[in-house]
């Protein structure tokens, strides 16, 4: 869904500059451009005790073995395709400012991955709806995009490497000028949030779930980008945006200094709304990429590598590499609280 709305130059200006501003402090990055692509070099963490180093990197020891199990083309070719929707901190954004230098938990781990089995693993900034359906058409070969592994997802023709697992959030302006403490406060509220994630498809059911309830729904505002997201709760066109938590803890603490937005804390989610896994999305019928990362991933967590990376970024860690199991997390869960 596309958003538009006709504006008088000045408008214009003020929006762009705000996107802009956005854009450079909240998400620490660039430049958006589809085309930009990694370099093997490990980011610098947000965290304080950064524990990740290009050493770090250099040390990997490659294991031939995996790079034969890859699909012929890949072995052919050197390269993996990896597509991630930049910004979206603390898993992928810019770094430095007014780079295309992808940075991020996501790019850390694609370029351990890539070198454990001894491979490039490119990184290309592409819109999140984009990559889903460049990798079903075989443009691409996977997405590392703090990518929910769902049942939708699933049964929609796609396979996951889980490697970690977060919830979503609601992130508002700082204040709180709304009084937003939980779900049941986005009732007949504007809401935004990034088209094509689950974010959206949760909006959705929770829509189903008021008007169930007799309570006014929502009107989602769904945008292609996060930073237009941030810029519609910034321009009051929105009273929050749903994201993923970890993504709204790291732009309330980053952006302006702290000054611009805030998450809600609900004492009934702490962990966010339903907790999903986090995985690396695969066409489903690449049975051999999908084996190969799962078995590279598993040596990383054996080595200690896996979790020296993810502790740089302060994210929740699994303790295996496992294949499609989002949907037995998520339901082992707490339900998330009904409006």
């Amino acid at each position: 869904m596309k958003w538009t709305r006709s504006r008088g130059f000045v408008a214009v200006a003020l929006v762009a500059f705000a996107v802009l501003a956005i854009v450079l402090v909240a998400a620490g990055c660039g430049s958006s451009s589809s085309t930009a692509s990694s370099s093997a070099t490990p980011s610098t963490s947000s965290s304080a005790a950064a524990k990740w180093t290009a050493a770090d990197l250099a040390a990997i020891q490659t294991d031939a073995s995996l790079k034969a199990m890859l699909p012929a083309a890949n072995q052919s070719s050197g390269l993996v395709k990896t597509m991630s929707d930049i910004p979206y901190p603390p898993w992928e954004f810019f770094n430095p400012v007014n780079s295309t230098n992808p940075a991020g938990f996501d790019f850390d781990l694609s370029q351990a991955l890539g070198k454990k089995i001894g491979v490039t693993v490119s990184f290309t900034n592409t819109p999140f709806d984009s990559a889903l359906l460049a990798v079903k058409g075989g443009k691409g070969d996977m997405i590392m995009s703090d990518m929910y592994d769902s049942a939708e997802r699933q049964k929609a023709g796609y396979s996951f490497v889980d490697y970690s697992y977060d919830g979503t959030g609601i992130l508002v302006a700082k204040g709180n000028p709304q009084g937003i403490a939980n779900l049941d406060s986005l009732s007949g509220k504007t809401v935004a949030c990034e088209s094509g994630t689950t974010q959206q498809v949760f909006l959705q059911k929770l829509n189903v779930q008021f008007k169930s309830a007799g309570k006014p729904t929502m009107q989602i505002l769904t945008l292609q980008k996060q930073p237009d997201a941030l810029l519609a709760v910034q321009s009051k066109r929105a009273v929050a945006v749903l994201t993923d938590r970890s993504t709204a803890i790291n732009i309330a603490a980053t952006t302006n200094g702290g000054n611009s937005f805030e998450v809600v804390n609900d004492p009934a989610a702490p962990k966010g709304y339903d907790p999903q896994m986090v995985a690396i999305g695969i066409s489903a019928k690449n049975t051999q990429l999908i084996g190969t990362m799962q078995k590279a991933l598993q040596a990383l967590i054996d080595e200690g590598t896996y979790q020296k990376i993810i502790s740089s970024w302060e994210l929740q860690p699994v303790t295996s590499a496992t294949v499609n199991q989002g949907p037995a997390f998520a339901a082992s869960q707490t339900a998330s609280p009904s409006p």
